[in-house]
């Protein structure tokens, strides 16, 4: 059993994703208190919640106040980096917002888990002309860890949607050279937009990235993500039908205002795409890492 933490916890997508693998959390941090809300609604018996280790900043958290884990997961904020944003890159520091990477990686350098997986925006990649994600890349490159990445949709887990985000994993002290780690590949969808609506034809079998608020645009309008066509006529995707196309049960709990679900949903990640991302991260330790770790012990 691999102990995770996982710095920015949102609304508990990534617990979603992971509660089936073999992986145990032992502390999740959220600074905002609606996406805390929901998170305590549906995780109350975490024992990072039982035991009152659910903090509310990662500036504020000592590395050596941290439980003993072995992998660190987290989607940093993404505003700096997002297409629909001013993408300022690392450069932004309206709330830190564009600085939580020096955070992540100061507690990655002080604890020196065996891995880390993150999550972010596909315009990370190109932010600040790519310099952002090339300062980011080298100070783990330097901090002892591989970093390995690939941008993945929400269909290439299976779930509708067409949402793009960029998986960065790292493994301590490995090679990156001789390194044969390999994200998932593509599986099957599940369902398709013609399931979500209940109807016999659908303009899209795959949906449009969900947005954290509503746009206004229409059918046939430049940038329209809730508008398809549906059995012939318009019509604009409900919030229920949102939450499917992100593959969050139907039972989840958003004990919150619709302003908020609606935020909470486009900021949320696609917890099928946690899990099949876990999943290789695991695969690769205990088939892996876990050897070298068994032989630079014996050579020690």
């Amino acid at each position: 059993m691999y102990k995770y933490i996982n710095l920015f916890s949102g609304i508990g997508g990534w617990e979603l994703g992971l509660q089936d693998l073999p992986m145990e959390n032992v502390l999740s941090c959220e600074i905002d208190k609606y996406a805390r809300q929901t998170f305590l609604a549906n995780f109350p018996d975490l024992p990072c919640v039982k035991n009152n280790n659910y903090p509310t900043d990662i500036r504020s958290l000592d590395p050596y106040d941290i439980p003993e884990f072995d992998i660190l997961v987290g989607s940093p904020p993404c505003q700096s980096f997002s297409m629909a944003g001013l993408r300022k890159g690392l450069k932004d520091d309206k709330d830190d917002k564009g600085n939580m990477f020096f955070y992540v990686l100061n507690i990655i350098k002080q604890r020196r888990p065996k891995a880390f997986i993150l999550e972010n925006v596909k315009g990370l990649l190109t932010a600040e002309g790519g310099r952002s994600f090339r300062i980011i890349h080298d100070l783990f490159r330097n901090a002892g860890y591989s970093f390995h990445y690939k941008v993945i949709k929400g269909c290439d887990c299976g779930i509708p949607q067409i949402r793009q985000r960029v998986f960065m994993v790292g493994f301590r002290g490995e090679n990156q050279e001789t390194s044969n780690f390999q994200f998932p590949e593509p599986v099957p969808l599940k369902f398709t937009m013609r399931d979500v609506f209940n109807c016999k034809t659908c303009n899209r079998d795959i949906g449009c990235t969900v947005m954290t608020h509503s746009s206004g645009k229409k059918f046939g309008q430049p940038h329209n993500s809730e508008y398809y066509l549906v059995d012939g006529a318009p019509r604009k995707i409900t919030l229920e039908e949102s939450q499917k196309i992100m593959g969050i049960p139907d039972d989840f709990i958003f004990p919150v205002p619709k302003s908020q679900k609606y935020k909470q949903l486009g900021n949320g990640i696609i917890p099928d795409c946690v899990r099949l991302v876990g999943q290789s991260v695991v695969k690769y330790l205990q088939d892996n890492i876990q050897e070298y770790y068994n032989s630079v012990t014996c050579e020690s």
